[in-house]
């Protein structure tokens, strides 16, 4: 399933490439606009610059929840203009902020928290403790990668979308795991492409087609109620279930994608 994946996730990129970059340059005016302030201060640690990151992610939600009905519609095989993502952006700004505050408020803490155990404390005790913190914002990390996509698939209000992260996260750890690596990946290229693909609203796209194909397992598992064992849950037949998507998105061949003209 996860092969299908990045193949489906490339076609869609390469298919609204004009769509993608265009938010990836409104993404790319807001980080090096709030990136100059941030450096430009004379302390780092001080209440002035939290709350420029704290804008700054404000920012980022507002920008990545108004995506996140386009990359749903890429996902599911659905045209797109490119007006679609100003459109929502009024309905994205309550619950938009709210998730941007929120990574911004987390960061912040563990930020001071980590400089805090390591540097000021300078004991073993100390290390342990930034230890601990280290691994609870992988958590909420892997977590909240599922935020834009469960607020865009299911509806859900925004109290309802932070329960979900966190059980989709611990139902489905390695494959959170796995998508938390594949961003790494998608970022490493974004620094290689100057911002402007796969970026911010590729990664909201991968995530959404994720999160989409996933979902088939519940539906499966809600139609199959006698699987009770952990065991007989984890036996997902993928393949019959992403069938009708592969078929829909085709064989997609390289040389089709880069050459079309040669088909």
């Amino acid at each position: 399933m996860f092969g299908f994946l990045i193949k489906k996730n490339f076609c869609d990129g390469w298919e609204n490439l004009l769509n993608l970059v265009i938010v990836n340059v409104i993404c790319l005016f807001l980080g090096c606009t709030f990136a100059f302030l941030i450096f430009g201060s004379v302390n780092f640690f001080s209440l002035a610059t939290f709350a420029i990151i704290l804008i700054m992610t404000t920012g980022f939600g507002i920008v990545g929840l108004a995506y996140g009905p386009v990359a749903a519609d890429i996902a599911n095989f659905k045209g797109v203009h490119l007006t679609d993502f100003f459109k929502n952006i009024p309905g994205a700004l309550k619950d938009g902020a709210l998730f941007g505050l929120l990574c911004g408020a987390i960061g912040i803490v563990s930020v001071v928290g980590m400089r805090f155990y390591v540097i000021q404390l300078q004991s073993i005790l100390g290390i342990l403790l930034a230890a601990v913190l280290f691994w609870i914002d992988i958590v909420f990390i892997l977590s909240f990668q599922w935020f834009i996509p469960l607020h865009t698939l299911q509806n859900n209000d925004f109290k309802k979308c932070i329960k979900k992260c966190f059980l989709i996260f611990f139902d489905n750890t390695g494959f959170s795991i796995a998508m938390g690596l594949y961003t790494f990946v998608m970022i490493l290229l974004s620094v290689f492409c100057v911002g402007f693909v796969p970026s911010y609203a590729g990664i909201i796209l991968a995530r959404t087609n994720a999160l989409r194909l996933r979902l088939y397992k519940y539906d499966y598992l809600e139609q199959h109620p006698e699987l009770e064992s952990p065991r007989q849950r984890k036996n997902i037949p993928w393949e019959e279930l992403i069938y009708e998507d592969r078929e829909t998105l085709g064989p997609h061949k390289l040389k089709t994608i880069f050459f079309p003209w040669k088909n």
